[in-house]
């Protein structure tokens, strides 16, 4: 090659990285801009790999953020309260949390609001065979496990189901083992057997009743639920969205979209279950049957009842976890959902 076509090549590749570099100078700047005229920032989402919290995993595979034109991370916890006390601390902005620690972390004092719903039901008191154990009131002097205090399924058990229902004293007529983590209730349950029975929740009741021919449901709260409110669509109230306040105030757009995110992947969740049940199955790591099997007894919805959640947070009260149940202004701003999702 002549020194001359050397000099010309040369300055035909110089002026197509500088042309190159221009064009990514430009979209930068045109990106900054857009995100600086919406005043958005990243969104940052708490949640875990659990089946009642798995939608924004869900929205971030289907690309439900990016369609909403919002950066989105979603954050990963072991347990809740790890979660809130990060959400608390300022390094979430919104989080995917059980409605009773949500209203008993605000009347501790952290700003914060219910934006939307998540999830509902899902509880399963379970047995052996075995045990003898045929109603709620023979639970007297038997040893349950169970959750974490002040969890809805810990408030559901021992207010609900306990002293409603069976006219039990959690606390003085049966033998708890508390913080007891739901993977492990089977162990203790049916390999163990150190316990008569057990409060869990979906996927684990669909888990164990695959793997234990002696497994027995003793009170399945959604059927229940369903047989006591035949003309309601949603089941109790579960997990919700929240979000800290100061987020709320200062990023009031970026919510709007994560919200309109958060019902598209709902929507999908519940008009393309088979779809959905493979994706949530890669997320949790779980055989799709019993993706499919657990949520028979589960729903996915945005929309709040209001009333269902207040109804559930007296459990808390009654427990002495809150002082008094909140007022649905205190504790919910249902204004950032889209207009078809609000009750």
């Amino acid at each position: 090659m002549s020194l001359m076509k050397s000099y010309r090549f040369l300055g035909v590749f110089l002026l197509g990285v500088m042309t190159v570099a221009a064009m990514v100078h430009t979209w930068r700047g045109n990106l900054q801009a857009e995100l600086a005229f919406s005043g958005q920032h990243q969104i940052r989402i708490g949640t875990n790999r659990a089946l009642g919290t798995v939608i924004p995993y869900v929205a971030q595979e289907k690309s439900f953020f990016q369609e909403q034109h919002i950066q989105a991370r979603v954050v990963d916890f072991n347990d809740v309260t790890t979660l809130m006390e990060a959400f608390s601390s300022g390094q979430t902005d919104v989080a995917m949390v059980g409605i009773a620690p949500s209203a008993i972390w605000q009347a501790k004092g952290l700003a914060l609001k219910i934006v939307a719903s998540a999830n509902g039901g899902g509880h399963i008191l379970m047995t052996r065979a075995d045990t003898g154990i045929d109603t709620l009131s023979d639970l007297r002097g038997r040893k349950v496990a169970t959750p974490k205090p002040g969890t809805v399924t810990d408030t559901l058990f021992r207010s609900h189901l306990m002293h409603d229902i069976a006219g039990l004293d959690a606390d003085k007529d049966i033998q708890i083992l508390p913080d007891m983590a739901a993977a492990d209730m089977p162990t203790v349950l049916f390999v163990s057997r150190e316990v008569d029975a057990a409060i869990t929740w979906e996927p684990f009741a669909s888990q164990a009743e695959a793997k234990f021919r002696n497994a027995r449901i003793l009170y399945d709260a959604s059927a229940e639920w369903r047989r006591q409110h035949p003309n309601m669509h949603q089941l109790y109230p579960v997990n919700v969205a929240i979000a800290r306040q100061d987020f709320i105030d200062k990023h009031a757009e970026d919510l709007r979209r994560f919200l309109a995110a958060h019902v598209e992947a709902v929507h999908f969740m519940n008009e393309h279950p088979d779809e959905a049940n493979q994706i949530i199955s890669k997320i949790i790591q779980l055989d799709p049957a019993i993706v499919v099997a657990a949520r028979k007894r589960i729903d996915y919805t945005s929309a709040v009842d209001i009333d269902a959640s207040l109804q559930t947070l007296q459990w808390s009260h009654h427990l002495g976890y809150l002082t008094s149940v909140p007022t649905a202004e205190k504790l919910f701003d249902l204004s950032f959902l889209p207009k078809g999702e609000r009750q």
